[in-house]
This record gives structure tokens, C-alpha cells and sequence, in this order.
């Protein structure tokens, strides 16, 4: 969709609405974004899926935004029964609190700013789950996800890969479907996309100002929602955010976040090999090093947060 079919957009659904102003804020595989009027998010649905995660997240934001200690998108102007479906908030402020500006930081500041990350998802976790359900947030079926991702594998991905790969790739996804770690959790209500895009920050008071994205919510293992936080942060960050979230169990948590992990890594090769793309030697290079150093991976993160 191009900038002025949205700005038409608007104004014929809108009553009253005049937009002075558009630029594009970027897209997903899900939305296209629009600032408009320097103080709004206008956010369009791509295809019909995308239609319906904005109305969950119209329907369920409001319920549960008085639960954050940050803030959070506040649906205002709502239109999911037509398409293409669009709703806005808002704009929260603040650039993204990447890897690079946490790790600018003094040691106080990263503590606060790994603290309100970790507050924020351990506040998400503890939301009510019929709520979520009657806004149509859909449960994590994760035996389902994982043997269609092996499918997949053999299907698109083993052609390029070596025999001591693939044998990885079968291990570690029967592993998983094998598992305690398949049921053994609470099932808990997931942000479901925590990167460093979606947390905002604050310059001026060195602190997280917001968390936005709430497309892929879904109910599910908490331990999902943390792959980011380790992955896209690093250690530094992510053993102080384990501190605020203060799970019960550690040891299992961690286990199960690890295994999400490399999970994630084959799911990411697997797609590139859908899609022919070039990234596909980069993702086949880190199964290769997931392969031969997992377990010393592993043995650092638990050590990093105080386990074992």
C-alpha cells in the first residue's frame, strides 16, 4: 500500500480526520505502519491473518494495559471489518532500545532498563488467560508446530546439508517433542515478538519508555518469550532481566529458553531454504556451530544466571 492510498484511507473512515502529514515507519509480514500527523500510529493489516491479530490486540490491550509498570499501544481509532483492516494509537516515545544503546550504558542504568524488561514480561505472564481466550488469542500447539517443522526440514532444508546436520536437526527437534519441556509449564500469556525493536527507550532518564508489537501474542510456555531478551541482548542483559522476572524454577526455565533457541535457529534456516534466499549459508553456518558449541552455550547461560 502506498503512502496516499493510506492517507485515503483514513479520511474515508475516519469522520473529521485530516492528515497533514505521512510517513511510512516501516512493515512486517504482518503490518505496514504509518506516523501520521507526527503523533499517530496507523498500522494496516497485509492479508486476512493480519486482520485478525489487530482485532485481538484492539480487544485485549485495553484489558490488560493497567497491569504494566511501562507503557503499552492504546488502540483508539479501530476498523477490522473491512479491509484492509487498520487501527491506531498514539506514538510512544522514544527510539529502540538496541543492543548497541544498552550496552552504552553505565552499570546502573543497564540495571534499571534490564529490570523494567523483566518486570514487563513477568507482568504479561501473570495475566489472566480467559480474558486473553475471549479476545481470541489463539494457545501455542507446539507438538503440531515442531513436527511440521521437521517436515519441513526434510522436505526443503537436508538437500543442503551435511549428514551430521541433519542428524542434528532430527535430535534436537525429537528431543523436544520427546520431552517433559513439551507440557511442563504454566501456560502463560506471551508478548511473542520481545526484540529490540519493539522495546523503546528513553534518552533523557536512561529507561524503557514502552514495549509495543503485540501482533504475535498468544498463550503458550513462557520460556518462548525469553529468546529474544538472550538472544538479541546478550548475557549482560539478560541475567539481570532473569533477576526481575524471578522465575520459580530457573534451572527448567533455562533449559527450556535454550531449547527454543536452537529450535529458533533451525526454524530460521528452514525458511531460508523455503525461500531459496542467500541468507541460507549464514543460517546453515549456525546450526553448524549450534552443533559443535551447544553444550558449552548452554553451560554458560546457566552458569551466567546462577544455576548449576
Amino acid at each position: 500500500m502506498i503512502i496516499s492510498e493510506a492517507a485515503a484511507l483514513i479520511v474515508e473512515r475516519c469522520p473529521g480526520w485530516v492528515v497533514e502529514t505521512i510517513d511510512c515507519l516501516g512493515e512486517g509480514d504482518f503490518c505496514i505502519a504509518y506516523l501520521v500527523n507526527d503523533e499517530w500510529v496507523f498500522r494496516f493489516a497485509k492479508h486476512e491473518k493480519a486482520a485478525a491479530s489487530l482485532a485481538r490486540e484492539a480487544c485485549l490491550l485495553p484489558l490488560i494495559a493497567n497491569r504494566f509498570d511501562v507503557r503499552t499501544p492504546s488502540p483508539e481509532i479501530v476498523s477490522v471489518y473491512e479491509a484492509p483492516a487498520f487501527m491506531d494509537y498514539k506514538m510512544l516515545p522514544g527510539p529502540a532500545l538496541t543492543q548497541e544503546r544498552y550496552l552504552r550504558l553505565c552499570e546502573p542504568e543497564r540495571e534499571r532498563c534490564a529490570r523494567q524488561v523483566g518486570e514487563f514480561l513477568a507482568q504479561m505472564h501473570a495475566a489472566d488467560l480467559a480474558t486473553a481466550r475471549r479476545c481470541g488469542v489463539m494457545v501455542a500447539d507446539y507438538a503440531a508446530q515442531y513436527r511440521g517443522l521437521l517436515a519441513r526440514a526434510r522436505k526443503y532444508l537436508y538437500a543442503n546439508l551435511a549428514e551430521t546436520e541433519r542428524a542434528f536437526v532430527e535430535q534436537t527437534v525429537n528431543l523436544y517433542l520427546e520431552s517433559k519441556a513439551l507440557s511442563a509449564f504454566e501456560p502463560a500469556l506471551l508478548h511473542g515478538d520481545l526484540s529490540p525493536d519493539h522495546v523503546l527507550y528513553d534518552e533523557s532518564t536512561s529507561s524503557v519508555t514502552g514495549i509495543i508489537d503485540f501482533g504475535d501474542m498468544i498463550v503458550g510456555d513462557p520460556a518462548q518469550d525469553l529468546v529474544l531478551v538472550y538472544e538479541d541482548y546478550g548475557l549482560d542483559c539478560f541475567e539481570r532481566f532473569l533477576r526481575a522476572y524471578a522465575p520459580l524454577d530457573k534451572d527448567s526455565l533455562l533449559r527450556r529458553v535454550y531449547h527454543f533457541y536452537v529450535l529458533g535457529a533451525i526454524e530460521w534456516a528452514v525458511e531460508k531454504a523455503e525461500q531459496a534466499s542467500a541468507e541460507l549459508v549464514y543460517a546453515i553456518a549456525q546450526l553448524g556451530h549450534l552443533k559443535a558449541d551447544g553444550e558449552r552455550q548452554l553451560k554458560e547461560l546457566l552458569s551466567a544466571c546462577g544455576v548449576g
